[in-house]
């Protein structure tokens, strides 16, 4: 006779509690956490944290936030205009999204994702600071709940994967930095040569290289910001210089070999010479409006062909942006026309009027330093999809018939979350709040008071370095930025908030 074997009860549950489906799924889940490494559990803990937390942010605006700009990616990639005004990485992947599923949500499902995996990594460097990690988790949180960032990473814009790539250099240097902090002071001078694992793993510096990178190809002057970065990062640790060079010239050579060669032989055209050009345009007007004794008869003449003379006064007195001026009278045609008689007024003009020059370049860098600036304007787009591509319908009536069209709205997958989120994101654009939920200035200068705070405490120079990406990235806003768009120093922001966990790192001196 076969005996059946009884089935024993778990000693871990108590008497008359069945699995169940829950139960089923807990012990799953269990089982996953089992499997993963005991130092991988945080770091990928904080990468689902972000990952559940962006995708809710997916459901209510699915499939993505748009702009003006989404709809010109796409009239761009999808109709063959293809033209370096924008992004030509960033248009083949909103071109590669649409062709293989006909919708956005592909693309802004990467975007989450590759901002949940970054902000894992970092969560992964934090912790050799010797920071609990409820502090990471809460720093988190915070950027997910805050209206200004929560929703950023799910629109379609370029400035989506450049602060991705920002955050993702700036996760590298926390573990480059933390490995270095292990290393004794005593024998720090041994180890400046930048061999063996004391400056970070081959891993970090291929990953810091990558999203330098991104940076790059995602903004066609992220070569800029890349390159201060790298100057603030050499100015850190000079010693690093072989591997700083490295990580930041080449993904510049990397985007100019794209720019000037690959691009152009693939049939990519470039803008007119007055896209790149209306921050000169806007500095003659500023002087203009300041200094109009500097101005010859021919000069006017010159200005006159171009926009009426009272136009040049009124809107270039406005040096907080651009696009007043190039807005309403003034005939962009005839700039292109006169463009190299353009830039030798302005020269004239930096010559015999510099204070009005370096005054405008200070306040057009307004969002770059200021954490409560007199005229906050900080860009704000709404989160509902405009029927008319928020009016770029208007020059390009075509994209109605395209079979993209459908795409190019707003199209929640649940309302109620729809409207909790509309709801938020109204809430947070309250003015006298402005300064702490979308000024990146007024994170960026939190996160180098921490890092300073930090620097102190443990007297290491190299915890400098990890400001590196911001100041890069603020620098770049301040030298060349069109007006007080909050997308400029979206990074800064970003890097800001993540940064707050260091200000509660127990590394004491005598352990670094």
């Amino acid at each position: 006779m076969t005996l059946t074997p009884v089935r024993e009860r778990s000693a871990d549950r108590p008497r008359g509690e069945r699995p169940g489906v829950l139960g089923g799924l807990r012990a799953r889940g269990e089982d996953l956490i089992e499997r993963i490494p005991p130092r991988l559990r945080m770091p990928v803990g904080v990468a689902a944290l972000a990952l559940v937390g962006y995708l809710l942010w997916w459901a209510a605006f699915y499939p993505g936030l748009m702009t003006y700009d989404s709809f010109n990616y796409t009239w761009e990639s999808t109709t063959g205009h293809w033209i370096d005004d924008h992004s030509i990485f960033y248009l083949a992947c909103v071109w590669l999204t649409l062709k293989i599923t006909g919708d956005y949500a592909l693309l802004t499902f990467c975007q989450v994702l590759g901002m949940s995996l970054s902000i894992g990594y970092l969560a992964a460097g934090l912790r050799k600071y010797r920071i609990r990690t409820r502090w990471i988790v809460a720093s988190v949180v915070l950027l997910l709940a805050l209206p200004s960032s929560g929703d950023f990473v799910i629109y379609i814009w370029k400035d989506v994967p450049y602060v991705i790539g920002g955050v993702l250099a700036f996760a590298a240097l926390t573990h480059i930095v933390g490995d270095a902090l292990r290393v004794p002071r005593a024998e720090r001078r041994a180890k400046r040569n930048g061999n063996g694992p004391a400056w970070g793993q081959r891993r970090d510096w291929w990953l810091l290289g990558a999203g330098l990178t991104l940076v790059c190809l995602s903004r066609n002057n992220g070569f800029l910001a890349v390159f201060l970065s790298g100057c603030a990062l050499l100015l850190c640790v000079p010693w690093l210089w072989r591997r700083i060079a490295v990580v930041t010239v080449i993904p510049i050579m990397i985007f100019m070999g794209l720019d000037k060669g690959v691009y152009p032989a693939l049939g990519v055209t470039k803008p007119t010479d007055f896209a790149g050009n209306t921050f000169f345009y806007a500095d003659i007007a500023y002087t203009y409006s300041k200094s109009p004794q500097v101005f010859s008869a021919a000069d006017l003449a010159l200005l006159g062909e171009i926009a009426p003379l009272q136009h040049w006064k009124t809107k270039g007195a406005d040096c907080y942006g651009v696009d007043g001026l190039m807005n309403g009278g003034f005939n962009k045609q005839a700039a292109v026309d006169h463009h190299a008689q353009l830039m030798t007024l302005f020269y004239k003009t930096v010559r015999k009027a510099p204070q009005d020059f370096l005054d405008a370049t200070i306040c057009r860098g307004t969002p770059a330093w200021a954490i409560n600036p007199d005229q906050d304007r900080t860009f704000v787009m709404d989160v509902r999809s405009s029927a008319n591509g928020y009016t770029f319908m208007n020059a390009h009536p075509e994209l109605y018939a395209s079979p993209y069209y459908p795409s190019m709205h707003v199209r929640p997958l649940s309302t109620v979350l729809h409207k909790a989120a509309n709801w938020w994101y109204n809430l947070g654009k309250t003015p006298q709040l402005n300064w702490i939920i979308w000024g990146g200035a007024t994170w960026c200068w939190f996160g180098y008071l921490v890092l300073l705070r930090l620097t102190r405490k443990v007297r290491r120079r190299e915890v400098l370095a990890i400001a590196a990406i911001s100041i890069g990235m603020q620098l770049n806003v301040l030298v060349a930025t069109p007006g007080p768009l909050f997308r400029y120093m979206a990074t800064p922001f970003f890097i800001g908030v993540l940064t707050l966990p260091l200000a509660f790192s127990r590394l004491k001196r005598e352990e670094s």
